[in-house]
């Protein structure tokens, strides 16, 4: 049998520990935290508990497909709620917008905001689906060459579909109203990418959570987590944590093991790493043996933008709110511009709030409220000092926060915690801090241009996990997982 060990026990990891294991595989994952997860993980402190990562999820088809593959089914062992709407979208102007799933309240709220823009919006929407068909073709396989990408059939689609467009110029071609086009194209900040530079290819996200919906697993993302675990424990996969990685062993110039920070050397046939793919290489792969991702090219690759957050725990109920929203600053372009162009931070800061706390009240003791605040940030490469700025973006956000929620919300306050850019980097090994995924979703890194999910250069080194392809966010990683396995089980069967 052979034996396989995986760095990181992330999703991405802990997926590809179930599919190898129940192909026959003896598992071991090696994590560096306390607990597993990655940047889906979770803090559990009086009586609170909150999920430090993503907080609700989509294309929950690639979550039923991960359980399938092992002979389980998802939503008999997790409680799945659908959020409607998906977002309240707030504006500097005191004004909001609900984005529904349901299509004909969703058309309403477009048209109270710009009269005469429903037709356009489903418009948009049907455009949004061409693309999603043309995108699932890309991104459900692996590349071995150029041409499984880069063909006439494909640019011809990416031709017809205006996939090669600017997202916010596409959303503008639908749209006249500057909040509706802030509120079609801000899904691209979740890839690391201002929707100024992303490809229109991405306003598949949006059609993918208007049209598949978004949900969200009580007890939050951490019970997918709990479950896969639970899983690993019953399929004889060892998951072990407080075992940090020092480096990958190279033997005869294969990948043949790895030693632990404790010293202990770890034999095994593959390795995967589910560990941020800039740091394996640099980090873990010895310099000698890699040949095809030097310093000075992972150095100039595009990485993805971070984030502050801030998580409230308070002593009062805010039943007015939605499950998740969004505040969009006046000056979009000049808070995008801030974190991807200057890479310093934006005068007035767009963000995320999510209270799961409407939907799960069990996450918070009773008659409190939970928040989880997410403010988009330029990496580390901005060389921005966190330790002085981390303050001041707290007193902004709750400044805001006291505005569009409550204006006595600092009195409330019974707990809280906060997660910077250099927590990123020093708690994940995020290369840069960066806090979505380490690479940016640029036309050439993305897909076939995106590091492979098999080492060339270093025979039974394989990656897993946002660095590869298809890329960054949940549905993806889980993908990932399926591909890089294909791989294993063609070469060790």
């Amino acid at each position: 049998m052979a034996r396989a060990i995986i760095i990181g026990a992330g999703l991405g990891g802990l997926a590809t520990a179930l599919r190898l294991r129940h192909a026959g595989l003896d598992v071991l994952v090696l994590e560096k935290q306390a607990r597993a997860g990655g940047r889906s993980n979770v803090i559990e402190e009086n009586g609170f508990r909150v999920d430090t990562g993503p907080t609700i999820l989509v294309m929950k088809s690639t979550f039923e497909d991960t359980y399938r593959a092992i002979g389980q089914d998802l939503n008999q062992r997790l409680d799945f709620v659908r959020l409607d709407p998906n977002y309240r979208v707030y504006y500097h102007d005191g004004t909001y917008i609900d984005l529904f799933s349901s299509m004909p309240e969703l058309a309403a709220e477009v048209e109270r905001v710009e009269p005469g823009a429903a037709a356009r919006l489903f418009r948009f929407l049907g455009a949004g689906a061409k693309k999603y068909a043309l995108a699932m073709t890309f991104v459900t396989r692996n590349y071995d060459r150029i041409t499984d990408l880069a063909n006439p059939v494909a640019a011809r689609r990416l031709l017809v579909t205006g996939s090669y467009q600017r997202l916010y110029r596409h959303v503008a071609a639908y749209f006249k109203s500057d909040k509706l086009r802030k509120a079609f194209s801000f899904h691209s900040m979740f890839l690391g990418l201002s929707p100024y530079d992303a490809l229109a290819m991405y306003s598949l996200i949006t059609y993918a959570d208007l049209a598949l919906g978004m949900w969200y697993p009580r007890g939050g993302i951490y019970s997918v987590v709990e479950d896969m675990l639970a899983l690993a424990d019953e399929m004889g996969a060892e998951v072990r944590t407080n075992a940090p990685v020092r480096e990958i062993l190279i033997r005869n110039g294969r990948a043949s093991g790895v030693v632990l920070e404790s010293g202990d050397t770890l034999e095994a046939d593959l390795i995967i790493s589910n560990a941020d793919l800039p740091y394996t290489y640099k980090s873990l792969v010895p310099a000698g043996a890699r040949r095809a991702y030097t310093d000075s090219r992972l150095d100039a690759m595009d990485y993805a933008c971070s984030g502050y957050l801030l998580y409230l725990g308070l002593d009062k109920e805010y039943t007015q709110m939605r499950h998740q929203a969004l505040y969009f600053s006046e000056d979009y372009r000049a808070n995008l511009d801030a974190i991807f162009k200057s890479r310093t931070i934006p005068a007035e800061p767009s963000f995320h709030l999510n209270n799961p706390t409407i939907t799960d009240p069990t996450l918070a003791p009773p008659g409190h409220t939970l928040l989880y605040v997410l403010a988009p940030m330029p990496n580390l490469q901005g060389g921005v000092d966190w330790r002085e700025a981390a303050p001041r973006m707290r007193e902004q956000l709750l400044d805001q926060l006291e505005r569009l929620i409550d204006p006595d919300l600092r009195q409330h306050i019974v707990w809280e915690r906060e997660f910077t850019p250099l927590d990123f980097q020093t708690r994940l090994n995020a290369v840069h801090g960066t806090a979505f995924g380490s690479l940016a979703h640029g036309l050439f890194q993305s897909a076939y241009f995106r590091p492979h999910n098999v080492a060339r250069d270093i025979p039974g080194l394989y990656f897993v996990g946002q660095g590869t392809y298809p890329g960054i966010g949940m549905p993806m990683v889980l993908i990932s997982a399926q591909l890089v396995v294909e791989r294993i089980l063609h070469t060790w069967r």
